[in-house]
């Protein structure tokens, strides 16, 4: 079967659903992810297709209203649809499968009659953001000439990576959903230097931002623990022997021998991490989905981060009570048991190739 995995161009979103594209690869099936060239790494490391289509790469803005969230989806959907379409008509994929901000793959799903899946990132939108996301599919669909029913697109299957947990309460955009687990894949090994960390507790770091890395810096090294910071460490000068700085640490290697997360709060990581019972440290300057829900759930504390100054003393307080206190880890662990019971990207791909979906009308 011909499977095309459909992104917006954000890595978070792409860690999303490789772990499902790898499954479908390794069953025999061929693969192609569409997405931004600058978000391709991790597929490439992993032997996935993938197509370069719309902007590069793009970078979600931190706050912001949920319509200014959706609005910044919707301004590259044009162009990678653009650059997508022509692609998909070629190929004629049997299955899609987009994120579930991802517009551009349900407009190819139409096209090309292929059947359309939504992979979900997270916890799933709340309802109020359907009037923005329809209204945009609209377009693009009439854009096309195609058939602009899109209340059909809420009756596509959902992948609810959201363990139950986190899930909230009320109507959904998308009812007819599948639980899929959200975990982590990589072939990459850990670095050796990973074994002569002097401490037998290790943090690992995620910041998105340099300042927040040296913030971060700042204020772990000096502690008891080993820290594992995702940087490029060539903004940094030398490190004392409890610190290793680089540009990618694969999750599959070191987040079994991690204790804690430190990151700024993407569904994506947020959840893997979960899935190794890992409490977490969110730098965060609102308590918004994804992050207030993890908090809330008592698995995460989620700190003021709205200068380095204020994100440096955050982290040295809190990080130790994260660690010290065993209310946090239970909660982890607690949500880890639901995740584990969630079928793996494996059973997904059985399912999804065997038994069949409707296709988009």
């Amino acid at each position: 079967m011909r499977i095309l995995f459909s992104a917006c161009p954000l890595s978070g979103h792409v860690t999303t659903i490789l772990p499902l594209a790898v499954a479908a690869v390794d069953g025999g099936h061929e693969v192609v992810i569409a997405t931004g060239s600058g978000v391709t790494a991790d597929a490439s490391r992993l032997g996935v297709p993938t197509w370069p289509v719309g902007v590069p790469a793009a970078t979600l803005p931190r706050g912001g209203t949920a319509a200014e969230r959706a609005a910044f989806f919707a301004s590259t959907a044009l162009r990678r649809t653009t650059d997508l379409l022509p692609k998909a008509e070629a190929w004629r994929p049997d299955l899609i499968v987009s994120d579930t901000a991802e517009v551009a793959g349900a407009v190819a799903a139409a096209a090309t009659g292929a059947r359309h899946v939504v992979h979900g990132l997270g916890i799933m939108p709340p309802m109020v953001l359907w009037n923005a996301y329809a209204l945009h599919l609209d377009g693009l669909l009439a854009r096309w000439g195609l058939p602009t029913a899109v209340d059909a697109a809420r009756d596509v299957t959902y992948l609810d990576v959201c363990p139950p947990a986190l899930r909230r309460s009320g109507e959904r955009i998308w009812q007819n959903t599948l639980d899929l687990r959200p975990t982590t894949v990589s072939r990459d090994t850990p670095p050796p230097s990973l074994t002569s960390l002097p401490y037998s507790t290790t943090v690992l770091a995620r910041p998105t931002a340099r300042a927040d890395a040296a913030a971060i810096l700042s204020a772990v090294r000096s502690q008891p623990v080993n820290l594992l910071l995702q940087a490029e460490s060539s903004h940094f000068g030398p490190q004392p022997a409890n610190v290793l700085i680089a540009p990618h640490f694969p999750d599959a290697a070191v987040l079994p021998r991690c204790a804690a997360l430190i990151s700024t709060g993407g569904p994506g990581v947020i959840l893997q991490a979960l899935a190794y019972g890992l409490p977490q440290l969110i730098l965060s300057q609102e308590t918004t989905d994804p992050a207030g829900d993890i908090t809330h759930a008592g698995a995460a504390l989620t700190i003021n981060t709205s200068t380095p100054a204020a994100t440096e003393q955050a982290v040295q307080q809190h990080l130790p009570r994260l660690l010290e206190d065993p209310d946090f880890a239970s909660a982890a662990a607690w949500i880890q048991v639901e995740i584990a019971a969630m079928p793996t990207p494996e059973a997904m791909v059985r399912t999804l190739t065997t038994e069949g979906i409707p296709a988009l009308r």
